[in-house]
């Protein structure tokens, strides 16, 4: 393996050990968030807040990668909502 590859590979290693903990501090928030719905009685699913994220995650990223940061979005609001259904079953 050439010693540019390996240089960047540790690049995305080091970006990976940033986003993890993100990610868990952004599931935390995603577990409140999911049992404050079920207290109001609101659904897991909000289209409209969904969009709005898109958008914002989108101006962010900038034009010429919106659409592939957008895309990672999806899967994460996806896995979220699949952790608050998940949730529902469990009460608080």
């Amino acid at each position: 393996m050439s010693e540019e590859l390996e240089k960047e590979r540790s690049r995305v290693t080091a970006a990976d050990e940033k986003i993890v903990p993100l990610l868990l501090e952004r599931m935390e928030a995603v577990a409140e968030i999911g049992w404050i719905k079920q207290r109001e009685g609101l659904g897991v699913k909000d289209v409209g807040r969904e969009r709005k994220v898109l958008d914002r995650v989108g101006e962010l990223a900038g034009e010429e990668n919106a659409e592939y940061v957008q895309e990672i979005y999806r899967e994460i609001m996806n896995q979220a909502c699949r952790f608050q259904e998940r949730q529902k079953g469990e009460g608080k």
